[in-house]
């Protein structure tokens, strides 16, 4: 018997006992056997062990869904993906002040928290963790931990420096030092000071979501100005606190520069875009097979698809994240936990947050997603300090909606793009309805008809419906340039249907370059690929011809998939499609 039947029956029957398996499952062999079964998919998460020795039941596992406290998935049993072996190396680093970049809701708080317990010497809480292999000593030192997101939302000064000393105050009581109530720097500076000598052990500093104070007063400079002064303030110390200091680590979804934050923390080290480092937030392909390959068969189970249906979906919607030049892909945890937990896909990660600021972002830059995703630029521009910042590429970076995909090593320059279904999803569904003038609910009724008509093979209706569409849209709503040319005319137009079969979920790929030439559009549904050619006031026809004698379906021969090929013209009078011609 194979340990997949063992975990399929702890699934579906929680709480069962050894016995209970060996009945349930008709195991034949030793009870030896079956125990050493057991322990393996225990101890690689696929069920979990509840209480000791006769009295112990097996359940399926149970997911971290919102839970972001490493001693409360390690002490009630929830399943962690192993990243202490990067803890152990980022604690242990040369450098003592580092700081890290992620998109929200991708571990930045966990990781954090499980820094928490390795400097505070929990041992216990990492035993059978890869950390056990390389600590030794497990020091206990004095932790001072501050969240800054609960300073997120403050309206003004004065409650920014409310949020900020409520903060400290809890450090200082969960430290047993006495309350210091002066300005933040001065209070933490008390703090590191007061905490050293209590414990004669060197300090350390754990700050999360530095930059939520600010990232709200970005299109606002006076109340910007103030904040960063405030925050420039808080966080002046560190530097001259350095002799008491064990470690400082700082993270955040945006950033922020040295002189505006930091002035005087020249050792701050950013490991953003180190390869070392780009798997510490986010599962890998590798943790998704070791951790989640009885989760994928229970919910292809419930979903009627095949494991390996289930699996290439799952990595459509939430794989595609490249933290550095070799980053390996990265799954965002927090979509995929919740999926598991639900057991069913969603776009969870985008539902968690409006991204306001990058749609403001897209407008005070006159900038579209049609722009930037796909655009080559050096780190320099996509990781840039947000104060600095001269277009929406770097916002849409940092905030996780762009990543890194290619990397061209001769000019040190990376591609970016959005990284998958989910976020593309996600970001079509605000911005969509912007441009077209009409409500959510409007405009996905109008995607749900569409899909629904091209999953049936029935593309006259699925164009039928797009032709309406495109007329209902006011002309030019998107950005601010005037269409004074058949260029920019043109330009609008596969701009725009870039955008709509992005927001119908349709994976679309834009200007593909082959031998010939530049293919318009590729969608591919299921086992279907569409390859659009898109004229202005010309003919469907010639857009077809097009498509013929540059050979553009020629990549697909002995694919074995459906090809379709789709000549549109559009008009500039009626600002829809005028026609089309299918072969």
């Amino acid at each position: 018997m194979e340990k997949e039947t063992i975990i399929d029956y702890v699934w579906n029957n929680p709480l069962s006992s050894r016995s209970d398996i060996q009945a349930g499952t008709g195991f034949s062999g030793s009870d030896a056997t079956l125990k050493r079964l057991i322990s393996q998919a225990v101890s690689t998460g696929e069920i979990i062990a509840e209480g000791e020795g006769r009295a112990t039941r097996y359940s399926p596992v149970k997911y971290p869904d919102g839970v972001q406290t490493f001693e409360k998935i390690r002490s009630e049993k929830y399943l962690y993906v192993d990243k202490t072996d990067l803890v152990y190396s980022l604690a242990n680093r040369s450098s003592s002040y580092v700081f890290l970049s992620r998109p929200r809701r991708f571990g930045k708080s966990l990781l954090i928290s499980t820094l928490k317990a390795y400097f505070e010497g929990e041992k216990d809480l990492f035993k059978g963790l890869a950390i056990e292999r390389r600590e030794k000593a497990w020091i206990k030192y004095p932790v001072v931990r501050l969240d800054l997101s609960s300073a997120g939302d403050a309206s003004d000064k004065e409650q920014l420096y409310l949020k900020l000393g409520n903060l400290l105050e809890e450090s200082e009581d969960y430290l047993g030092i006495e309350r210091n109530a002066t300005l933040p720097g001065e209070r933490l500076y008390s703090i590191v000071r007061r905490a050293y000598d209590k414990y004669a052990r060197k300090v350390v500093i754990l700050i999360d979501e530095y930059d939520a104070p600010m990232l709200g007063t970005i299109y606002e400079p006076e109340k910007g100005n103030e904040f960063k002064s405030i925050m420039k303030e808080m966080f002046s110390p560190l530097k001259k606190l350095e002799p008491y200091l064990r470690f400082v680590f700082l993270t955040g979804i945006t950033k922020f520069s040295q002189m505006s934050l930091f002035s005087t923390l020249n050792n701050l080290d950013d490991i953003s875009l180190d390869d070392a480092f780009c798997a510490l937030c986010g599962f890998t392909q590798e943790e998704i097979e070791r951790h989640f390959t009885s989760s994928l068969r229970v919910l292809a189970s419930k979903s009627g698809a095949s494991p390996t249906e289930v699996t290439n979906q799952l990595k459509r919607k939430y794989d595609g994240y490249h933290f550095s030049p070799a980053c390996p892909d990265i799954y965002n945890p927090f979509s995929v936990l919740k999926a598991f937990s639900k057991m069913k896909m969603a776009d969870y990660w985008f539902a968690s947050g409006t991204p306001t600021l990058l749609l403001e972002s897209l407008k005070r830059f006159d900038t579209d997603i049609y722009d930037i995703d796909g655009v080559e630029a050096s780190a320099s521009v996509f990781n840039q300090p947000t104060e600095s910042i001269t277009s929406a590429i770097p916002l849409f970076y940092q905030s996780g909606y762009l990543t890194l995909k290619s990397y061209n090593s001769d000019t040190d320059t990376f591609i970016l793009g959005i990284p998958n279904a989910e976020v593309r999803s996600g970001l079509m569904d605000n911005l969509l309805p912007a441009i077209a003038g009409k409500s959510p609910v409007e405009t996905q009724n109008v995607a749900i008809r569409f899909k629904r008509a091209l999953t049936s093979n029935d593309l006259e209706s699925a164009l039928d419906i797009l032709k309406g569409f495109f007329a209902s849209i006011p002309y030019p709503e998107f950005g601010r340039e005037e269409l004074d040319s058949f260029e920019k005319k043109e330009a609008y137009f596969k701009r725009l249907f870039y955008i709509v079969f992005s927001f119908m979920n349709v994976q679309i790929y834009t200007e593909v370059m082959n031998s010939e030439g530049r293919t318009d559009a590729l969608l591919y549904l299921g086992d279907t690929v569409y390859i659009v050619e898109a004229k202005l006031d010309s003919s469907p026809q010639e857009a077809l011809n097009q498509i013929e004698e540059k050979g553009y379906a020629t990549r697909f021969a002995g694919s074995g998939k459906n090809i379709v090929r789709l000549g549109l013209n559009f008009s500039s009078k009626t600002r829809t499609i005028d026609g089309w011609a299918i072969q």
